[in-house]
């Protein structure tokens, strides 16, 4: 077991007023490190290449697989924890003060958003709260971005804190359902698995079902499933399929390992050429000229 005091602590850095980030990239041996959660702070973590082990005191210790995150609230106690990783793993902290949160995402004159974020909730705000959800392509292509430093310190500091706003707007986002639109939507069970929808392709991407067997799987009529999911996520199923598939491409671009036609078998095309053309009117570029430009 792990002792605090062996421990390299790992800082926050603040990139704006009471927004602080937290890179860790690839290092090159498996030694613990150490992560001090302050109070009335929201913190969020990102495991980006295999699992992270924290533990929390002497008796408390939770993996977070590849491609899940960490929410932690603690409104009562500083926590530190102890993160061990394999090496060459990258990790990412964003942490974010409760005024700041506040000032972002609740609207002063229209205090329903409190409902969808219950530590700024008056009554649950006072108590502490630790979350697991998956991490989605969208999201994981601005946490790579992270990692990407081409610009000047100044530049790159706001660089940063554009990515990391965005990554906050898509953590907290919550889906206005339109249930007039789409009344069989005031059925939670429905929701829910529109929901189990999306994470069956967010984990099938590569070779996602179609739209009929994805509705087998969930249990709804393909209308119900594909009008739902447009409802929840704004998107349709096969769009959002799509826009999975270029940016976990873009990803691969930016690796510069691959060759286009590599990565467009990679991502289940058969014909690159078929990829180039759904690049190219998605990011307005060649997968080529994206590639070099990098």
């Amino acid at each position: 077991m792990p002792q605090f005091e062996e421990n390299v602590t790992e800082s926050f850095i603040e990139i704006n007023d009471g927004i602080k980030l937290l890179l860790i990239d690839k290092r090159e041996f498996e030694s613990p490190i150490s992560i001090n959660l302050n109070v009335n702070e929201i913190f969020l973590l990102f495991g980006m290449d295999g699992e992270v082990s924290f533990q929390f005191g002497p008796m408390y210790m939770r993996p977070m697989p590849e491609g899940q995150s960490f929410f932690i609230y603690n409104p009562a106690n500083e926590i530190r924890s102890i993160a061990k990783f394999p090496k060459n793993h990258r990790l990412v902290g964003i942490s974010i003060s409760l005024e700041r949160i506040h000032s972002l995402f609740l609207d002063d004159e229209d205090l329903i958003g409190s409902n969808n974020l219950p530590f700024l909730n008056g009554i649950a705000m006072n108590k502490p709260i630790y979350d697991q959800k998956s991490v989605d392509s969208n999201m994981r292509f601005l946490l790579d971005s992270l990692f990407h430093k081409r610009l000047n310190h100044n530049a790159q500091k706001v660089a940063n804190l554009g990515r990391v706003l965005e990554i906050l707007a898509l953590y907290f986002n919550v889906s206005e359902v339109d249930t007039v639109a789409c009344p069989f939507l005031k059925d939670e069970e429905t929701v829910q698995k529109i929901h189990q929808a999306k994470s069956i392709i967010s984990d099938e991407w590569k070779k996602p079902p179609t739209l009929k067997k994805l509705s087998e799987k969930t249990g709804l009529n393909t209308y119900r499933l594909n009008v739902g999911f447009k409802q929840v996520y704004g998107t349709t199923v096969h769009n959002y399929v799509m826009d999975t598939k270029l940016n976990n491409a873009r990803r691969m671009l930016e690796h510069g390992i691959d060759s286009v036609n590599d990565v467009a078998f990679k991502i289940g095309y058969t014909n690159p050429s078929h990829f180039i053309a759904a690049f190219k009117k998605r990011f307005g570029t060649t997968p080529r000229k994206y590639r070099v430009s990098q």
